[in-house]
Protein backbone atom coordinates (compact mmCIF):
# COMPACT_ATOMS: atom_id res chain seq x y z
CA UNK A 1 0.00 0.00 0.00
CA UNK A 2 2.81 2.39 0.84
CA UNK A 3 4.43 1.74 -2.54
CA UNK A 4 1.13 2.40 -4.35
CA UNK A 5 0.66 5.63 -2.43
CA UNK A 6 4.18 6.73 -3.36
CA UNK A 7 3.57 6.01 -7.04
CA UNK A 8 0.24 7.85 -6.92
CA UNK A 9 1.95 10.87 -5.39
CA UNK A 10 4.61 10.87 -8.12
CA UNK A 11 1.94 10.58 -10.84
CA UNK A 12 -0.03 13.50 -9.38
CA UNK A 13 3.13 15.62 -9.26
CA UNK A 14 3.97 14.80 -12.89
CA UNK A 15 0.37 15.47 -13.98
CA UNK A 16 0.47 18.87 -12.28
CA UNK A 17 3.72 19.82 -14.05
CA UNK A 18 2.40 18.52 -17.35
CA UNK A 19 -0.83 20.44 -17.01
CA UNK A 20 1.07 23.66 -16.43
CA UNK A 21 3.24 23.06 -19.49
CA UNK A 22 0.28 22.33 -21.74
CA UNK A 23 -1.60 25.36 -20.47
CA UNK A 24 1.25 27.53 -21.71
CA UNK A 25 0.74 26.22 -25.25
CA UNK A 26 -2.98 27.06 -25.20
CA UNK A 27 -2.85 30.56 -23.74
CA UNK A 28 -2.20 33.86 -25.44
CA UNK A 29 1.51 34.45 -25.95
CA UNK A 30 3.37 36.89 -23.77
CA UNK A 31 6.85 38.26 -24.36
CA UNK A 32 9.29 36.93 -21.83
CA UNK A 33 12.22 38.83 -20.41
CA UNK A 34 15.52 37.71 -21.86
CA UNK A 35 17.67 35.60 -19.61
CA UNK A 36 20.50 37.65 -18.16
CA UNK A 37 23.83 36.34 -19.40
CA UNK A 38 27.02 37.77 -17.95
CA UNK A 39 29.96 38.58 -20.21
CA UNK A 40 33.22 40.23 -19.35
CA UNK A 41 33.65 43.47 -21.25
CA UNK A 42 35.59 43.34 -24.51
CA UNK A 43 38.65 45.53 -23.99
CA UNK A 44 39.05 47.87 -26.96
CA UNK A 45 41.24 50.44 -25.20
CA UNK A 46 44.31 49.50 -27.27
CA UNK A 47 42.60 49.92 -30.63
CA UNK A 48 43.79 53.17 -32.29
CA UNK A 49 41.23 55.51 -33.82
CA UNK A 50 42.50 54.89 -37.36
CA UNK A 51 40.12 53.99 -40.20
CA UNK A 52 41.01 52.50 -43.57
CA UNK A 53 38.95 51.38 -46.54
CA UNK A 54 38.25 47.70 -47.13
CA UNK A 55 39.47 48.33 -50.69
CA UNK A 56 42.89 49.63 -49.62
CA UNK A 57 45.43 47.69 -51.65
CA UNK A 58 47.74 47.42 -48.63
CA UNK A 59 45.06 45.52 -46.67
CA UNK A 60 45.28 41.75 -47.01
CA UNK A 61 43.32 38.94 -45.37
CA UNK A 62 45.31 35.80 -44.56
CA UNK A 63 43.88 32.87 -42.58
CA UNK A 64 41.30 35.09 -40.91
CA UNK A 65 43.82 37.80 -39.96
CA UNK A 66 43.95 41.24 -41.59
CA UNK A 67 47.41 42.55 -42.41
CA UNK A 68 48.24 46.10 -43.41
CA UNK A 69 51.62 46.63 -45.00
CA UNK A 70 52.67 43.15 -43.76
CA UNK A 71 51.70 43.85 -40.13
CA UNK A 72 48.54 42.68 -38.29
CA UNK A 73 46.15 45.61 -38.52
CA UNK A 74 44.70 47.42 -35.50
CA UNK A 75 42.04 50.04 -36.10
CA UNK A 76 38.77 50.31 -38.01
CA UNK A 77 37.89 48.94 -41.44
CA UNK A 78 35.13 50.64 -43.41
CA UNK A 79 33.22 49.23 -46.36
CA UNK A 80 31.02 51.43 -48.57
CA UNK A 81 28.30 50.97 -51.18
CA UNK A 82 28.71 52.16 -54.75
CA UNK A 83 27.05 55.44 -53.79
CA UNK A 84 29.75 55.91 -51.09
CA UNK A 85 27.28 55.39 -48.25
CA UNK A 86 28.75 53.38 -45.37
CA UNK A 87 27.96 49.67 -45.61
CA UNK A 88 29.87 48.52 -42.53
CA UNK A 89 32.51 49.60 -40.07
CA UNK A 90 34.24 47.32 -37.60
CA UNK A 91 37.06 47.43 -35.09
CA UNK A 92 40.11 45.16 -35.29
CA UNK A 93 43.01 44.41 -32.99
CA UNK A 94 46.14 42.58 -34.10
CA UNK A 95 44.33 41.67 -37.31
CA UNK A 96 41.33 40.12 -35.55
CA UNK A 97 37.75 41.33 -35.36
CA UNK A 98 37.53 42.74 -31.85
CA UNK A 99 34.80 44.95 -30.45
CA UNK A 100 31.76 46.10 -32.44
CA UNK A 101 30.99 45.75 -36.12
CA UNK A 102 28.08 47.82 -37.42
CA UNK A 103 26.37 47.34 -40.78
CA UNK A 104 23.88 49.62 -42.52
CA UNK A 105 21.25 49.41 -45.23
CA UNK A 106 21.90 51.39 -48.46
CA UNK A 107 19.58 54.13 -47.20
CA UNK A 108 21.71 54.62 -44.10
CA UNK A 109 19.54 52.97 -41.46
CA UNK A 110 21.09 50.50 -39.04
CA UNK A 111 21.07 46.86 -40.13
CA UNK A 112 22.84 45.16 -37.26
CA UNK A 113 25.43 45.51 -34.50
CA UNK A 114 27.59 42.55 -33.59
CA UNK A 115 30.20 42.08 -30.88
CA UNK A 116 33.41 40.07 -31.27
CA UNK A 117 36.36 39.03 -29.18
CA UNK A 118 39.49 37.91 -31.00
CA UNK A 119 37.59 36.90 -34.15
CA UNK A 120 34.68 35.06 -32.50
CA UNK A 121 31.16 36.14 -31.61
CA UNK A 122 31.08 37.36 -28.04
CA UNK A 123 28.28 39.32 -26.43
CA UNK A 124 25.13 40.81 -27.87
CA UNK A 125 24.27 40.64 -31.58
CA UNK A 126 21.14 42.47 -32.63
CA UNK A 127 19.63 43.71 -35.86
CA UNK A 128 16.72 45.47 -37.53
CA UNK A 129 14.54 45.07 -40.58
CA UNK A 130 14.83 47.90 -43.08
CA UNK A 131 11.55 49.36 -41.80
CA UNK A 132 13.17 49.82 -38.38
CA UNK A 133 11.47 46.94 -36.58
CA UNK A 134 13.64 44.63 -34.50
CA UNK A 135 14.76 41.51 -36.40
CA UNK A 136 16.85 39.57 -33.88
CA UNK A 137 18.52 39.88 -30.49
CA UNK A 138 21.07 37.17 -29.72
CA UNK A 139 23.88 36.56 -27.27
CA UNK A 140 27.04 34.60 -28.01
CA UNK A 141 29.73 33.31 -25.71
CA UNK A 142 32.81 32.49 -27.79
CA UNK A 143 30.64 31.78 -30.87
CA UNK A 144 28.16 29.66 -28.92
CA UNK A 145 24.56 30.75 -28.40
CA UNK A 146 23.84 31.47 -24.77
CA UNK A 147 20.66 32.60 -23.03
CA UNK A 148 17.46 33.78 -24.72
CA UNK A 149 17.66 34.26 -28.49
CA UNK A 150 14.82 36.38 -29.90
CA UNK A 151 13.60 36.85 -33.47
CA UNK A 152 10.76 38.89 -34.95
CA UNK A 153 8.90 39.03 -38.26
CA UNK A 154 9.30 42.14 -40.40
CA UNK A 155 5.82 43.20 -39.27
CA UNK A 156 7.07 43.34 -35.68
CA UNK A 157 5.27 40.21 -34.51
CA UNK A 158 7.35 37.74 -32.47
CA UNK A 159 8.75 34.83 -34.46
CA UNK A 160 10.76 32.82 -31.93
CA UNK A 161 12.05 33.10 -28.37
CA UNK A 162 14.50 30.26 -27.81
CA UNK A 163 16.75 29.47 -24.88
CA UNK A 164 20.24 28.03 -25.23
CA UNK A 165 23.05 26.88 -23.01
CA UNK A 166 26.45 26.14 -24.52
CA UNK A 167 24.90 26.35 -28.04
CA UNK A 168 22.23 23.71 -27.32
CA UNK A 169 18.54 24.10 -26.61
CA UNK A 170 17.91 24.42 -22.89
CA UNK A 171 14.65 25.47 -21.30
CA UNK A 172 11.52 26.97 -22.85
CA UNK A 173 11.37 27.15 -26.66
CA UNK A 174 8.57 29.13 -28.29
CA UNK A 175 7.74 30.14 -31.88
CA UNK A 176 4.70 31.59 -33.60
CA UNK A 177 3.32 31.96 -37.08
CA UNK A 178 2.93 35.56 -38.22
CA UNK A 179 -0.79 35.40 -37.45
CA UNK A 180 0.10 34.78 -33.82
CA UNK A 181 -0.69 31.07 -33.62
CA UNK A 182 1.95 29.04 -31.74
CA UNK A 183 3.62 26.17 -33.53
CA UNK A 184 6.44 25.51 -31.09
CA UNK A 185 6.10 25.54 -27.32
CA UNK A 186 8.15 22.99 -25.45
CA UNK A 187 10.77 22.46 -22.80
CA UNK A 188 14.22 21.18 -23.76
CA UNK A 189 16.04 19.30 -21.02
CA UNK A 190 19.07 17.00 -21.29
CA UNK A 191 18.62 16.48 -25.03
CA UNK A 192 14.87 15.76 -24.84
CA UNK A 193 11.88 17.89 -25.83
CA UNK A 194 8.58 17.95 -23.97
CA UNK A 195 5.52 19.67 -25.46
CA UNK A 196 4.26 21.25 -28.65
CA UNK A 197 6.52 20.94 -31.69
CA UNK A 198 5.98 22.21 -35.23
CA UNK A 199 2.19 22.17 -35.08
CA UNK A 200 -0.41 24.89 -35.64
CA UNK A 201 -2.80 23.18 -33.21
CA UNK A 202 -3.01 23.46 -29.47
CA UNK A 203 -1.43 20.36 -27.95
CA UNK A 204 -3.79 17.78 -26.45
CA UNK A 205 -3.14 14.65 -24.43
CA UNK A 206 -3.22 11.33 -26.20
CA UNK A 207 -3.77 8.29 -23.98
CA UNK A 208 -2.88 10.58 -21.06
CA UNK A 209 0.79 10.52 -22.06
CA UNK A 210 3.19 12.91 -23.73
CA UNK A 211 6.04 11.18 -25.47
CA UNK A 212 9.43 12.88 -25.57
CA UNK A 213 11.59 13.06 -28.66
CA UNK A 214 15.37 12.86 -28.70
CA UNK A 215 17.22 16.09 -29.50
CA UNK A 216 18.28 15.86 -33.14
CA UNK A 217 18.11 19.35 -34.61
CA UNK A 218 18.15 23.03 -33.77
CA UNK A 219 15.14 25.18 -34.42
CA UNK A 220 16.89 28.51 -34.82
CA UNK A 221 19.17 29.34 -37.72
CA UNK A 222 22.23 31.39 -36.89
CA UNK A 223 22.11 34.86 -38.25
Amino acid sequence: MAQRAHLLSKNLLFSGWLGLLLTLSCTERKEQAAEVVSFSEVDVSQIPNDTISSLDSSLQLENGIYFYATKPYSGFIKEVYDNRAVKSIGSYYQGMQHGLTKTFYPGGSMRDIRSYKENVGYGRHYGYWENGNMKFDFAYHFDKREGTQKQWYESGSPYAFLNFKDDREDGLQQAWRENGKPYINYEARDGFRYGLQKSALCYSLEDEEVKSTVFKEEVAVKE
